[in-house]
């Protein structure tokens, strides 16, 4: 055996703990990523395929009232329609009094949009009912137990995954689906009957062509809106193109002639799959989640591996005399470099291979469990994964056999005579800086400071990393807190109720006698900005409103928009602005005059009388009734939906359902990577003046002293890094987070209080402390006799 592989087992031997560290950081962390990668992986083929297993959707469409058969015949030349008419209607649970949510109820499906079964079955009688089985979970709701649909009572059969609400949104414009207080259920016909709540009548369309990609996609829905418009608006009569012609002329003027039209045929809704987030956002954010994880691997990975080359390089620096005499005796340099690359390389080879082991059982077992208590997920097959394995084991071992191999032929480029002279330095300037004239401690300090600028750097870098996932941590609880406390503050009711129609089939005006004051709304798209096609709420209200004060006289071009919608876009006074219609390519532009205070959603806020000229209605036009109490002097079939405070806090209360516990755990691994981290990069900075420190033993300094100088200044150090890494890693959170909501409908701004920052910089500290009680007991082993080892 030769003299390199002798050392290499010494080495391993005495490093042992230290590789071990690593091992058990870099098995970790690629065990979560590989973890994540397969789950994600998995669940995304089985959304793939559920598009034709289960027959979902390319689309659907919704009228406000039930469409005439000639209307419906006419859509049919177009594309395949099946009728997925729902009620909407309150459910409670037998037993538990503290819930109140929604419910949406189908009839069984059995063409189109069908549900997976996750446990027990479909409903076979009038009382029977299957519900969603994530709302299940979420509310603890089992097989056998009894819940109420308003006055109905129904028993629980099965619980099951409705293909086209993978996600439970229960509005596509909605900023966030609400798992917990929004059920999507399945009843007989009987039983669906027998619901007293009036219908909705929506209609899913398919296609009897093959779609290529998602641009044809977008341009045949497209086509098909324009053709449904036209249709709608002439009652069926123009089912070929050159009749639609003679009724309108332009896309502009079909939203015109909609509104001369019968209430039946009026189109409310056109949501194509594309763009329907109940079908679409769970493989968008598991998506999203496979870039972010990535990015977390090589972020980590590179950090470590940095940690690997500075303990080469100090044990280069430390064997310099042997390293001279084994090129002395013909070793070459790429001997020398494969020699000290195999063990980085090694333990990042069985790290990726142990890692990935725990991805797939453990740690799948994780992401499956956090993706099923967010989505309503059909049942899946683990599946292999290539990719995963290329980004969690091929990709870390190049990484880190890269940053190590740069590091170390750097240093080995030197010659035998300079490394037996142990002259490693490449700066030709051996003058030792000049420090000022301060105690002895003091500039020992600066000194151990200024030679081992490096290693701080890194350290630094770690802890960033460290903060980073902190302040998700802890900044997520904190952000959902703020928006719970802050939104409700700024509503401006606490009840919107709109109505199908402002005018009863007298053609009287829907009047309350309860505290309420008349509104209109509409959603708008944008057409540029941080995001295309956005919705935008539009609200015109009363002159003097109680519930909205603009504290400004309006022309009719002029505005007010939400805080959400400044913050998202960056606008500001005095700025103009385009959007479309949400139907047509009609386009108008606004002045902004002010910001209103309401960060639950992106909206613009106008004068009534403006907003009916705008959009060319009636003048006593209005849509509903802002109140602070639910109306309820209105008949329930004049009412299309009555939004409520509950409605907009799902974003909060179904992300702190999905992500709190998340977050605690996050918590505790960054605790754990803390005290790993540090450990590593103090450990090394203490061997690497392990021999500086066995001679000021010798010199009579007792160990608490020589715990001043070196434990002292690497706490000053960290405390330092610790805020500052705290307060960059909050920037570049931010701005992630920002990059994140640009692509989300909505916007929800990132929070995190002063308190919260002080944790953050706790939690490194607690992990520091341990740190450093361990680096005392290490500089206390250090011998005496090092200091003679290491004399020239």
């Amino acid at each position: 055996m030769g003299p390199i592989k002798k050392r290499l087992y010494r080495d391993v031997k005495k490093d042992g703990k230290k590789y071990f560290v690593l091992f058990i950081l870099m098995s970790f962390m690629i065990g979560i990523a590989s973890g994540v990668f397969v789950a994600n992986d998995s669940m995304m083929k089985t959304i793939d395929n559920s598009y034709q297993e289960y027959s979902i959707e390319n689309g659907h469409l919704e009228f406000k009232e039930k469409p005439t058969d000639v209307l419906l015949e006419a859509i049919e030349k177009e594309v395949d329609l099946t009728s997925q008419f729902y009620k909407d209607g309150t459910e409670t649970i037998e037993g538990n009094k503290n819930f109140k949510g929604s419910v949406r109820v189908f009839p069984v499906r059995k063409e189109v949009n069908l549900a997976c079964v996750m446990e027990g079955r479909l409903p076979k009688s009038k009382d029977e009912i299957a519900i969603d089985r994530a709302h299940a979970s979420n509310n603890k709701i089992q097989v056998g137990d009894v819940i109420y649909v308003d006055n109905q009572k129904y028993t629980v059969v099965g619980t099951a995954a409705s293909s086209d609400y993978s996600c439970l949104f229960k509005n596509n414009a909605d900023l966030m689906f609400d798992a917990i207080n929004f059920d999507i259920a399945f009843v007989t016909q009987d039983g669906w009957d027998a619901i007293e709540e009036s219908a909705k009548y929506q209609y899913a369309y398919t296609w009897d062509k093959e779609l290529k990609d998602e641009r044809q996609e977008k341009k045949w829905a497209d086509q098909l809106l324009e053709k449904i418009v036209v249709l709608s608006a002439t009652g069926g009569l123009t089912a070929d193109k050159e009749k639609a012609e003679e009724y309108s002329q332009s896309l502009e003027g079909m939203m015109e002639l909609s509104q001369h039209i019968e209430n039946q045929n009026e189109l409310v809704d056109f949501v194509p799959r594309y763009a329907n987030q109940a079908i679409q956002f769970a493989r968008t954010d598991m998506g999203k989640d496979q870039a972010m994880m990535n990015v977390l691997v090589y972020i980590f990975i590179a950090v470590l591996a940095f940690v690997f080359a500075m303990t080469t390089s100090n044990k280069i620096r430390e064997e310099a005399s042997i390293i001279g005499t084994l090129k002395a005796m013909g070793y070459t340099k790429s001997e020398l470099i494969r020699f000290y690359m195999l063990i980085p390389v090694l333990v990042t080879l069985v790290s990726a291979l142990v890692g990935n082991i725990l991805g797939y059982t453990i740690f799948k077992e994780v992401a499956v469990g956090l993706y099923y208590n967010s989505y309503s997920l059909l049942k899946y097959e683990t599946l292999l994964n290539p990719k995963a394995f290329i980004i969690t084991t091929i990709i870390p071992v190049i990484l880190m056999g890269l940053i190590n191999f740069i590091v170390i032929a750097r240093l080995l480029q030197l010659s035998p005579m300079r490394f037996l002279r142990k002259d490693l330095s490449r700066s030709k300037n051996k003058k030792a800086m000049r420090l000022p004239s301060i105690s002895f401690f003091h500039r020992f300090r600066l000194r151990i400071l200024f030679q081992n600028i490096f290693d701080y750097l890194t350290l630094f870098c770690g802890i960033i990393f460290i903060m980073v996932l902190l302040g998700f941590a802890i900044g997520l609880p904190e952000s959902l807190d703020h928006y719970k406390e802050s939104v409700p503050e700024n509503l401006f009711a606490q009840y919107q109720t709109i109505l199908k129609e402002n005018k009863d089939e007298q053609g009287n005006i829907i009047t309350t006698s309860m505290e309420a004051e008349p509104f209109s709304t509409t959603n708008v798209l944008t057409i540029d900005g941080v995001r295309k096609d956005e919705s935008i709420a539009v609200y015109g209200i009363e002159p003097n409103s109680q519930f909205i004060q603009l504290k400004k006289t309006l022309k009719e071009k002029e505005v007010f928009i939400s805080s959400a919608y400044q913050e998202k876009f960056g606008y500001e006074i005095g700025d103009k602005i385009t959007l479309k219609e949400k139907y047509t390519n009609t386009k108008h532009t606004f002045t902004i005059q002010g910001i209103f205070d309401y960060p639950a959603g992106l909206a613009l806020f106008m004068p009534n009388e403006n907003y009916n000229r705008i959009f060319d209605l009636e003048s006593d036009h209005f849509d509903g009734y802002l109140s602070n109490e639910r109306i309820t002097d209105i008949d329930d079939d004049q009412i299309y939906m009555t939004v409520t405070k509950e409605d907009i806090m799902a974003l909060s209360r179904q992300m702190d359902h999905s992500m709190g516990s998340f977050a605690d755990y996050i918590a505790g691994v960054c605790l754990l990577m803390g005290v790993l981290v540090m450990y590593l990069l103090t450990k090394t900075i203490i061997e690497k003046n392990a021999t500086s420190i066995s001679m000021v033993k010798v010199l009579g300094y007792e160990n608490k002293e020589i715990n001043r100088l070196y434990i002292r200044l690497t706490t000053l150090v960290t405390i330092v890094l610790a805020v500052v890494s705290a307060l960059l890693g909050i920037a570049l959170l931010g701005y992630l987070f920002r990059l994140v909501m640009y692509g989300m409908e909505g916007w929800f701004t990132l929070y995190i209080s002063g308190t919260g920052i002080l944790k953050m910089i706790g939690i490194v500290l607690v992990a520091y402390g341990i740190v450093a009680y361990l680096d005392m007991r290490h500089i206390k082993k250090i011998p005496l006799s090092e200091a003679l080892k290491n004399v020239e």
